[in-house]
């Protein structure tokens, strides 16, 4: 338990008023006020029998007086008292609890004088606070209502007996402690012990007179209307154990000088600070505290703007502006987490940052720290009201380029923003992404011309037919770039068959470059598997006979072998579409000697005309159709001419001991035609 020490004097009439005995030597001017004080209260009253107390600073030691004053019937002369006095350090009295152990200290001389104060004492502190009787709560209501609800005035109210020192103690304890200390009150009285530097707060006047008679300008208490905040207080006096506001008053009213002015202030804000007060009842706890000047309550307003800083659901305006207000001029934040300052401001005051914070500004530091972890929506969200403030937030957080509604934001520039950006292939496709999702097709060849088709071809790979058709201006954007497309098809980096089939629909056959090695589309047809989509098979197939048919290719064999036999099966069933049907008939041959409505023995005719007079690889003649009706049909036209024959012949020996059976079959049905 802690400890404190006390020092104390006794003060009596002997030849005169003076001091009888203690325990140090106080400057001229406080031992002018102890003895002052010290002397009896009022003159022709009769002081009880248990005495009085009297409380009161002296300022230039930093001490609080608490004395007890008694009649001293045995001296000689009329009127004489004795007054033991306690002298506390300011900085202890901030330690006490309670004062009602202090009461115990106190000792009637039982003589003339003593030598019995010239010693400190040791004295445990008590930090529990006393609790006041429900039937004194009246009392202390009346009390309280008139300290606080008439701040500048002295109060006088009717003493009723030794219980109202109990009441004056648990008033004066419950105070802040520099309220505490500057707080002056006389528990019997009959004159105003009022002087013209150092008012006393309250008195309690002997019942025998009338309280106002030797006190024209004081209140009597219970005149004085009670308000709404006097509750808070008479629970905190009734069950100090439950109630949060005296340490609330500690802690808000270390800075505050307007004295009794600011309790009701500072009551209003404890309960304005409540979670389920109301932001209206907290800004307008605010404006009250604002009323007790600019340099009051520091410690409140910081108090309240921590709260609105840390809690998303207040949206009064009046409350973020103070709160921003407060943290901007505290070089600390308010001991908050930049972070939280740094999140309140995205939410509430984007403007700020489009307008530039400097680096100095205590806000700077809060907005650097909360970039990294706000959530990106929020982001946007802030965004969306002040667009300016892009260039402060993207250099932290680019990951915001990456969500569509950031991109559906009209007034950001969305090109030039583009135009701009230095990325990686995955970051930009992640951008890509979003701009597709946001249905920015306006921005599709900014993005190719700057990042190249990869990152497009990454996010239409994601997508079904329907999908991608829906997004036909970012197929165009990669389809100008024919030499990326044939490099990505030869690496395996296109090679998604929803894609592909919509590349065939706004692609020439012959765009495409193939000037080495696999011919691109090869490539990427191969890697895929086929799917249900008859249609868009159907058009494929069609395209790329287009494309075999044509001078482009170097794999006129293979691109045979992936078109002709679906494309066979489709023109026999008529079911080709007008798409697939005008792509396939650009290169179907034309001429009397076939039967023009026969567009199939048009398309075999085709084939056998190109692998015979392009010298195509044999072993690719033999295996261009898995069908092998069709392949007979295709053999027998190759027989009708001397080079078909000896084209045959070649495709027989590639055929013979082949790494299939039926490539021997296929050879042995050359054999029966060629004799």
């Amino acid at each position: 338990m802690d400890r404190i020490r006390l020092d104390q004097t006794l003060h009596g009439y002997s030849e005169g008023h003076r001091l009888i005995d203690g325990s140090f030597k106080l400057p001229q001017s406080d031992a002018r006020t102890m003895l002052v004080l010290s002397d009896a209260s009022a003159s022709g009253s009769r002081i009880p029998s248990e005495g009085y107390l009297t409380g009161y600073p002296l300022a230039e030691s930093g001490k609080y007086v608490l004395a007890r004053t008694w009649t001293a019937s045995e001296m000689s002369r009329p009127g004489c008292v004795w007054t033991h006095s306690l002298l506390i350090d300011f900085g202890d009295l901030a330690l006490l609890g309670s004062a009602l152990n202090l009461l115990e200290y106190f000792r009637r001389p039982s003589g003339v004088g003593g030598s019995n104060y010239a010693n400190g004492l040791e004295v445990a502190v008590t930090r529990t606070p006393a609790i006041v009787p429900s039937h004194d709560l009246g009392k202390a209501g009346q009390w309280a209502s008139a300290l606080y609800g008439k701040p500048k005035s002295r109060f006088i109210a009717e003493r009723q007996g030794p219980g109202d020192d109990v009441v004056v103690l648990a008033i004066w304890m419950q105070q802040w402690p520099r309220l505490r200390r500057a707080f002056r009150f006389c528990s019997f009285s009959a004159d105003d012990r009022s002087t013209s530097a150092d008012t006393f707060d309250l008195q309690l006047m002997d019942a025998g007179r009338s309280p106002r008679s030797r006190m024209p300008i004081g209140i009597v208490a219970p005149a004085v209307k009670q308000g709404d905040w006097l509750d808070a207080l008479l629970d905190d006096l009734e069950r100090p154990a439950r109630s949060h506001l005296r340490q609330f008053l500690r802690d808000v009213g270390s800075d505050v000088t307007n004295g009794r002015a600011a309790m009701v202030p500072l009551i209003h804000l404890h309960r304005g600070l409540q979670p389920n007060a109301g932001p209206s009842r907290l800004a307008d706890a605010v404006s009250e505290l604002e009323r007790l000047g600019s340099g009051q309550g520091r410690m409140g307003r910081a108090a309240a703007a921590r709260f609105v800083l840390t809690r998303s659901v207040v949206d009064d305006r009046r409350l973020l502006d103070f709160a921003l207000q407060q943290v901007r001029a505290d070089r600390d934040l308010l001991g908050l987490e930049p972070a939280i300052v740094g999140r309140a401001l995205l939410r509430w005051r984007p403007d700020l940052l489009a307008d530039g914070l400097a680096e100095e500004d205590s806000l700077q530091k809060a907005v650097a720290a909360a970039l990294p972890g706000a959530d990106p929506e929020e982001l946007v969200d802030a965004l969306k009201v002040v667009p300016g403030a892009a260039a402060a937030v993207l250099p932290s957080r680019p990951d915001v380029l990456e969500h569509a509604s950031f991109w559906r934001i009209a007034t950001i520039d969305a090109l030039g923003l583009i135009r701009s950006l230095d990325l990686d292939q995955e970051q930009a496709a992640r951008i890509v992404g979003a701009l597709v999702e946001a249905a920015r097709d306006d921005c599709s060849r900014m993005v190719v011309d700057c990042f190249g088709i990869s990152p497009v071809v990454v996010v239409l790979s994601k997508m079904d037919v329907v999908g991608i058709r829906s997004r036909m201006d970012w197929v165009r954007a990669i389809a100008r770039r024919t030499n990326d497309l044939a490099e990505r098809m030869a690496d395996g980096r296109l090679s998604h068959r929803p894609l592909l089939f919509v590349l065939a629909e706004v692609l020439d056959p012959d765009a495409v470059p193939n000037s080495v090695g696999t011919d691109p589309w090869v490539t990427a047809v191969e890697r895929t598997r086929t799917t249900d989509d008859v249609s868009a098979e159907d058009l494929l197939a069609a395209f790329l006979f287009n494309r075999a048919r044509g001078r482009r290719s170097r794999s006129t064999g293979k691109l045979f072998f992936l078109s002709v036999q679906r494309l066979h099966e489709a023109m026999a069933s008529e079911r080709l579409s007008g798409e697939a049907w005008r792509i396939a008939k650009q290169r179907l041959p034309y001429g009397s000697i076939w039967r023009v409505w026969d567009q199939c023995e048009k398309l075999r005719h085709a084939v056998v005309d190109d692998f015979i007079d392009r010298e195509l690889p044999p072993i690719e003649f033999g295996t261009v159709v898995d069908d092998g009706k069709l392949w007979n049909e295709l053999v027998d036209l190759a027989a009708d001419s001397f080079r078909g024959r000896r084209y045959l012949d070649k495709a027989r020996r590639a055929l013979r001991g082949g790494a299939e059976d039926w490539w021997d079959e296929r050879a042995k049905l050359i054999d029966h035609k060629v004799k």
